[in-house]
């Protein structure tokens, strides 16, 4: 397995690319399959050697790689890598924290646990609906009647089907929807009164 200091030594062209290096760049690659340093090494190191499966590693690092310039720069040896610019080609400064040296004892967690918080209670889970529930109340928003649906066809198959509370219903919503048109539902209303009286 590659060492910390042997794989900084390739980061910086220190030492040459090899087979053996591809090796071991390879098994680094697979180990750390999101490590975009390893990655760009193990390609630099295919491309030094002229190896057929370049252009196909290229592909996949080109889609791992977050600066796709940086990486044609590194692989053409436009960039002399110094501490600096190691970080912006390889994306640590897009990742680093700012270091905080916290005392022993002060963090927030700490702190949080010094209080005594007292313990920790667990919320009560709203009750589950049964199955028939939910159908019963699917059941009564479907049969629930939708004043926007209401027209002069169903009130008129209302009264056919001798549903006289319905048809009287919707004729008295359709005058307030239509109030040019409430003369004629008034008479309409009066009639299905009188059917409704005589059976």
């Amino acid at each position: 397995m590659m060492e910390k200091e042997q794989f900084h030594k390739y980061l910086h062209q220190q030492l040459p690319f090899t087979e053996e290096s591809l090796v071991e760049l390879q098994a680094l690659t697979q180990k750390s399959p999101w490590f975009q340093a390893g990655w760009m090494l193990y390609l630099k190191n295919l491309k030094v050697l002229n190896s057929p499966e370049f252009e196909t590693v290229l592909k996949k690092v080109a889609i791992i790689v977050h600066d796709r310039k940086q990486l044609y720069k590194f692989l053409n040896n436009e960039i002399k890598l110094s501490q600096a610019s190691h970080n912006s080609v390889f994306g640590l400064n897009h990742y680093q924290l700012p270091v905080q040296n916290v005392p022993n004892g002060d963090s927030l967690i700490d702190k949080f646990l010094s209080v005594n918080p007292g313990s920790i209670r667990q919320r009560k889970a709203p009750e589950q609906q049964t199955e028939s529930t939910i159908n019963k109340h699917i059941i009564e928003k479907s049969v629930k009647e939708n004043d926007d649906l209401i027209t002069e066809t169903l009130a008129g198959i209302y009264l056919q089907q001798k549903n006289y509370e319905k048809a009287l219903d919707a004729y008295q919503k359709l005058s307030l929807k239509y109030p040019e048109k409430s003369i004629y539902f008034a008479s309409r209303i009066k009639e299905i009164e009188v059917i409704k009286n005589n059976t």
